[in-house]
């Protein structure tokens, strides 16, 4: 793998570490803001928090330093994608069409295929099915920023209130943001634009894990953690995203 395609797993890895240690610190899965679970029952929310904690800690420490990456990332996309499929679809479907549960749903879709993407990312051959399931990433990616762009215009009011008070002008970079998260979608699904746009987006959203999520914390409390690591996880996706070869040896069935 090259040096520049360790800058994506990093950043993935990073992010897997801190869902890790977030499970642990709120005693239950949390990964893209999803509901408790099972519900009502926090001892047994905590037991599937420490296990999934586990599940991610050990992928991030190997993504960090290389070793069973496949296996990690594998493993904690299947975690990621299955949650978000049992606890985030039925309630994004039965709900409006531009809710934050939809955000969550595509925010679980693109790390989850940011995480299998890296993972097969390594030169050696794969099998078809990790091949076709490598090549939705952009298309994940690009749909949860289309709808982030669009829920900017939509919810700008609340949206302003999430740029930090020492940047002026509050209203303006909502909508400057929503162009730039449009744009980001757009070029994801083009591939002749994708690496550009993947490289951007990425340098962006890590961009705002410091402007935008950072502050957070002091103002709104630890729950603004989660942001930061999803930034993290997001910007690595959109690093890795631009940074992966179209794989040279055959594919295996």
């Amino acid at each position: 793998m090259r040096s520049s395609d360790v800058s994506g797993r990093f950043l993935v890895g990073l992010a897997l570490l801190g869902f890790g240690v977030e499970n642990i610190l709120f005693s239950r899965y949390i990964v893209a803001r999803i509901a408790p679970w099972p519900p009502n029952d926090p001892s047994a929310q905590m037991i599937v928090g420490y296990a999934t904690a586990a599940v991610f800690v050990a992928s991030g420490i190997a993504f960090l330093t290389g070793r069973f990456v496949r296996l990690a990332g594998l493993a904690s996309a299947a975690l990621i994608l299955g949650y978000s499929i049992v606890l985030h679809w039925p309630v994004a479907f039965a709900g409006p069409a531009w809710s934050g549960d939809w955000t969550n749903v595509l925010k679980a879709a693109t790390l989850s295929a940011g995480a299998l993407g890296v993972a097969v990312a390594d030169g050696r051959p794969m099998p078809s099915l990790l091949s076709s399931l490598r090549a939705l990433a952009p298309y994940a990616a690009g749909a949860f920023f289309l709808l982030a762009g669009i829920q900017h215009f939509m919810f700008a009011d609340f949206v302003a209130t999430l740029v930090p008070p020492f940047i002026p002008g509050a209203r303006v970079w909502t909508y400057v943001a929503g162009v730039a998260l449009l744009a980001a979608g757009i070029g994801l699904w083009t591939p002749r634009f994708r690496q550009v746009a993947a490289l951007l987006t990425s340098a962006m959203v890590f961009s705002w894990v410091f402007l935008v999520h950072v502050p957070l914390v002091f103002r709104v409390g630890r729950a603004e953690w989660m942001g930061v690591v999803e930034a993290l996880g997001i910007s690595g996706v959109c690093l890795a995203l631009a940074l992966w070869p179209e794989p040279t040896a055959r594919h295996r069935l």
